[in-house]
């Protein structure tokens, strides 16, 4: 750890000062942080600037006011990306996007509808950054991992490993705004959101051990692994810890690939709120009433509220939709009744806000996309079908999938991106599709190395 901080001194340096800079100047820091991405793009740092546009997601996730300079200025930063792309597409987009190409019909629909939305320049502004999301990634991902593999996981796992840490540091120095209504929620101020991002980081961590199981010693890969796990308990996110068991439950189970994996995980997925039904009986006799919040589980913390809702509306919009942002403004609107009947946030389900937004036809088209991605990844990356249950699992239960400026959508792109581009460190072709097969690879949860 302290040999990657010195290697990546600047880094660190320059995001302590845009965090410092945004929470005491505000809109200020604007000149500061946009003059520091123009001098990392002259010198062609992108994994800075990537590392920095996913640290301004994190912090505008967050409810504290100190970091309302990130959710103004994080559309500024995805312009920004679009355009460092754009301008350096000659080595940016030597390659085919093939995340961005398969998405691409899902892009247009959503563009096509949006006339009809109450808030049609917000659903435009979501859109914009939804498609541009899906276009930049993929491409500065792939250069990277081409340019030096070995360099760029490590920096994107150290990242992600520092600001959950940073988190932990806090709590237990009794920072007051690492908590929430009660539960820790770290630097994201929301606890399901924690949750949400530390499940998806461990998608990324996994991923990348497993396309590079050298990167790292084996002491900090534990460590790694103990900070994830510390931070889903901690959050006491249900679903986020069942997510990734999930993952963990299919990639070591060879018996629960290919066919006998689809049956079982349509059990799992259909029988899960059977199980938060019935789980307070075992949750009791363990004493962990605590940790499981008891006193939710029988509503699911709001959900099924919140999915009837989502399907009376469907019904008005059942084929087309009114564009994204449509079930944000939904839920606004009835923000006093649904709070009232013990519901917290929104749709909490990222397919059925697909299909209020988008309508059955963007939905399939999503999908479409969705399947046939991990469908081209499955013959290329072993672990990809595992990954695919994990978060579908996950975004049944809370609608992060359908957010565009968020920090969880761009670690699934970089999880994807590891995917689809990365390749074992013994293997020196020039080639980086993906087509490298995985034979000899370790599972990274062997540990040992």
């Amino acid at each position: 750890m302290i040999i990657y901080l010195k290697e990546h001194l600047q880094l660190f340096v320059l995001m302590i000062l845009w965090t410092i800079t945004g929470i005491y100047l505000g809109s200020v820091s604007f000149a500061i942080i946009g003059l520091s991405i123009v001098l990392l793009m002259t010198r062609r740092f992108y994994v800075e600037i990537l590392l920095g546009f996913w640290m301004i997601l994190m912090y505008s996730d967050s409810f504290e006011q100190m970091f309302d300079f990130a959710k103004a200025f994080k559309p500024i930063y995805m312009l920004v990306v679009a355009g460092v792309v754009i301008l350096h597409r000659h080595v940016l987009l030597e390659g085919q996007n093939v995340i961005f190409r398969l998405f691409l019909p899902f892009f247009v629909w959503s563009f096509l509808i949006m006339y009809d939305n109450p808030q049609i320049s917000l659903s435009f502004q979501k859109t914009l950054s939804y498609s541009l999301l899906f276009f930049t990634v993929p491409a500065i991902m792939r250069h990277l991992l081409e340019r030096d593999q070995h360099s760029t996981l490590k920096a994107i796992v150290f990242f992600g490993t520092a600001y959950l840490t940073a988190g932990l540091i806090l709590r237990f120095f009794g920072v007051e705004f690492v908590y929430h209504v009660g539960r820790f929620s770290g630097l994201m101020g929301n606890p399901n959101g924690l949750g949400v991002l530390t499940f998806l980081f461990a998608m990324l961590f996994a991923t990348a051990s497993f396309r590079h199981p050298n990167f790292l010693p084996r002491g900090i890969r534990v460590l790694v692994w103990l900070i994830i796990f510390a931070n889903l308990f901690m959050c006491q996110s249900r679903s986020a810890l069942f997510a990734t068991l999930l993952y963990l439950l299919f990639s070591s189970a060879s018996v629960l690939r290919g066919f006998v994996g689809i049956i079982a995980f349509a059990i799992i997925i259909f029988s899960y709120q059977f199980l938060l039904h019935n789980l307070p009986l075992v949750v009791t006799s363990l004493g962990l009433e605590e940790f499981f919040r008891l006193d939710t589980l029988e509503g699911g913390s709001g959900r099924l509220i919140a999915w009837e809702v989502t399907w009376t509306q469907i019904q008005d919009n059942f084929f087309v939709g009114r564009g994204f942002t449509y079930t944000d403004w939904i839920f606004w609107q009835n923000y006093d009744l649904l709070t009232s009947l013990g519901h917290l946030g929104n749709a909490h389900n990222s397919f059925l806000t697909f299909w209020l937004d988008t309508g059955l036809i963007g939905l399939i088209l999503y999908l479409i996309a969705f399947f046939l991605m991990f469908f081209t990844l499955s013959k290329r990356y072993a672990n990809a079908v595992p990954v695919m249950y994990a978060i579908i699992f996950s975004a049944s239960f809370e609608s992060w999938l359908t957010a565009s400026l968020n920090p969880n959508t761009i670690t699934l792109l970089m999880t994807l991106s590891i995917m689809l581009y990365g390749r074992p460190p013994e293997d020196k072709s020039s080639t980086i599709d993906g087509s490298v097969s995985d034979e000899g690879e370790e599972n990274p949860l062997l540990i040992d190395g």
